[in-house]
């Protein structure tokens, strides 16, 4: 739990890597979960921020059949993911993102929404820079987040990816020590700035929008126009949109997120609560 919690504010300090209260990490022991509670900033996490839950009973979830409704869809599967908690844990609210960390078959998962990271997934060629520049990670399109995402992901990790790219969203890193995760970390960053440095393309290098927003984080904390709001999450955030849509410029431009995902998003109840907590 010391290196859990160790690596988990390492990143969640870091600005370049971590946005407002984006990101999650976990770790896998004796068959139980530990992710990080919702609501949580990863920069103060202590020991007691995380959630334990029973493995076998978050992998029971993927056997399932939900509701094709959403918001039907999505609360059969949080009231599956709570009853997951060991005894003791009632009070706590695991990650929206808690199934995902599941799946890896690693010790250790670490998800996060760097700028660098995100200026590809927001990107109009970002699937086939990525697929250039990462052949070893997998990409996941847009989809719906909670259990559609967890379901997407699977197919990727089943097939052995221990790094994958979410469109508009941000990665996952998977690995049985930090070490690797570090390694793995560092690697793409510096492959993505060699990338930036070369595909550069000012004629792609415009403003973003706030009608039409990049991410989850985006609609979270500034919400989808016409107006930022007076917040210090809004402003950081804001200045992260910035970062994004100037590495975009490398990858052929800006793609904000489909109308149809962001009215998912700014309707979804685990977004508002984790909103509301941070």
């Amino acid at each position: 739990m010391e290196q859990l919690v160790a690596f988990s504010r390492k990143y969640g300090s870091d600005p370049e890597l971590v946005v407002a209260g984006g990101g999650n990490t976990s770790m896998k022991e004796n068959g139980v979960l530990y992710v990080k509670g919702s609501g949580v900033a990863l920069a103060d996490v202590t020991a007691k921020d995380f959630v334990a839950l029973d493995l076998d009973k978050l992998m029971a979830v993927t056997e399932k059949a939900y509701p094709e409704e959403d918001a039907a869809r999505e609360a059969a599967f949080l009231k599956d993911i709570l009853a997951a908690r060991l005894p003791g844990e009632e009070a706590k609210r695991p990650s929206v993102e808690t199934l995902l960390h599941a799946l890896f078959p690693y010790r250790y998962v670490l998800h996060l929404h760097p700028d660098l990271v995100n200026g590809l997934t927001c990107a109009a060629g970002g699937e086939e820079a990525a697929a250039e520049l990462f052949p070893e990670a997998a990409w996941v399109g847009e989809s719906k987040p909670g259990y559609t995402l967890a379901m997407s992901l699977k197919t990727k990790i089943d097939t052995g990816a221990d790094t994958v790219l979410l469109q508009n969203h941000g990665v996952f890193y998977a690995a049985d020590t930090p070490e690797k995760l570090a390694d793995m970390l560092q690697s793409m960053l510096d492959r993505l700035h060699r990338a930036v440095e070369e595909r550069y393309d000012p004629s792609k290098d415009v403003p973003p929008s706030l009608e039409h927003p990049f991410t989850p984080d985006q609609i979270v904390y500034c919400g989808v126009g016409p107006d930022l709001p007076d917040t210090e999450n809004a402003a950081i955030v804001w200045k992260s949109t910035e970062n994004i849509a100037h590495y975009a410029a490398s990858f052929g431009g800006q793609r904000p997120l489909s109308g149809w995902l962001a009215s998912f998003i700014m309707n979804w109840e685990a977004e508002r609560y984790r909103g509301m907590n941070l």
